[in-house]
């Protein structure tokens, strides 16, 4: 891959992720009583951790997020992201009680983020003949610029790197919306791109 993807690769890496996200947003809907969720068009961008915060409402924006590595021939971080007011909706929904401890709140969701993303591997594994993993998510509460900071230093330092984008949004209330993003290190893009002969 070039430093700049071509459109035919950025096309195929937005392909992956309608058929990952939309496994992981499947997944999500299940976790919530089987409500509708909606996905948007999935994006895929070259972008660095300021461009990923204003994906995600803007660097002072307050969120949750989930974080999980990758395991197997994909090197990257997931991240579920949700703003502070629809994290504390989806534990609601996923505990169906509102006396829950913040323990209690913080496991339902590193669970739900653990569920929705191994199906979202799980695809992208189907599409590609490939084993991947997600690894023990690890849940973050702050401004959009410090978990987006975190997630892609450790995931290839402050390079720009391949970040597949889709929103989503359940029907009903409380209404719950947030985003699903993979970020991907430039040699697994590269990989990637490969594999599905880009």
């Amino acid at each position: 891959m070039s430093p700049q993807p071509s459109d035919i690769q950025l096309d195929a890496l937005r392909e992956v992720a309608n058929i990952g996200c939309g496994h992981a947003v499947s997944a999500l809907a299940r976790l919530v009583g089987g409500r509708t969720v909606n996905l948007s068009v999935p994006r895929a961008v070259l972008a660095g951790a300021a461009e990923v915060a204003v994906l995600l409402g803007g660097s002072d924006a307050p969120v949750v997020a989930a974080k999980l590595g990758m395991e197997g021939q994909l090197r990257g971080v997931l991240l579920l992201v949700l703003p502070r007011e629809d994290g504390s909706a989806l534990e609601s929904l996923l505990l169906r009680r509102q006396d829950a401890t913040p323990e209690d709140r913080a496991s339902a969701l590193a669970e739900a983020a653990n569920i929705v993303a191994s199906a979202c591997l799980s695809a992208i594994g189907t599409l590609t003949g490939w084993r991947l993993l997600p690894t023990v998510p690890e849940l973050v509460r702050g401004q959009a610029a410090q978990v987006v900071a975190s997630a892609m230093t450790e995931a290839e330092g402050d390079n720009r790197m391949v970040v597949l984008e889709t929103r989503f949004s359940s029907v009903g209330a409380p209404a719950v919306s947030g985003q699903v993003l993979l970020v991907l290190e430039r040699e697994s893009s590269r990989a990637l791109l490969a594999r599905l002969g880009v």
